[in-house]
Parts: C-alpha cells; sequence; structure tokens
C-alpha cells in the first residue's frame, strides 16, 4: 500500500496557515509574500536591483516577481546579469565546475 493516499482519508497532518503564522514564523511584515503592488496601478515598475550605496545590491523575494525560492533565484540572477555578463558568468561556473 502506499504511504501516502491522495484524497482526505491519506491526510495525517493538516497545517493551516494564514498571513499570521507567516508573521509569526516567517518574519514577514505583516505576513505579507512578495511586493506590495497597489491595486490598479498601470504604472508599477518592480525596483532595481541597484540601490544608492556603491557595491550594494538589492535582491531577495520582496524585489521581484513571485514569493519564495523562485523569487529569490531569479532576483539573484538578476544581481549576477548586473555584475557581469551571461558569458562571463558561465566561463567562471567551468572554473568552479558548476
Amino acid at each position: 500500500a502506499p504511504l501516502v493516499q491522495s484524497g482526505g482519508d491519506g491526510v495525517l497532518v493538516e497545517q493551516i496557515g494564514t498571513p499570521l503564522t507567516h508573521a509569526q514564523f516567517l518574519n514577514r511584515h505583516r505576513g505579507n509574500y512578495g511586493l506590495a503592488i497597489p491595486a490598479g496601478s498601470s504604472d508599477f515598475t518592480f525596483p532595481s536591483v541597484d540601490t544608492p550605496l556603491p557595491g550594494y545590491y538589492r535582491c531577495g523575494d520582496s524585489t521581484t516577481s513571485g514569493i519564495g525560492v523562485p523569487a529569490v533565484a531569479s532576483s539573484g540572477a538578476q544581481c549576477a546579469n548586473a555584475l557581469m555578463t551571461v558569458w562571463e558568468q558561465l566561463k567562471l561556473n567551468d572554473k568552479i565546475r558548476m
């Protein structure tokens, strides 16, 4: 028999996550994820990876579209692209055998 069955009969533990849960356990301001985009705003643009401080860049799931790991990975790639070309990145990947 499978260890996890489909449907409600196979559920052993069920936990509900709410904005309050996210605020408490994930340290998210008011339980929010991602960017605060005003509803109906057509002129909104995502923030640049650049900052007013030379050599410092902005990344994380609150700086790009999406939530969690995919957004963080995407913003990290955007920062890498701000520092060097994709071809330079690929050469470095070869150097470290990635």
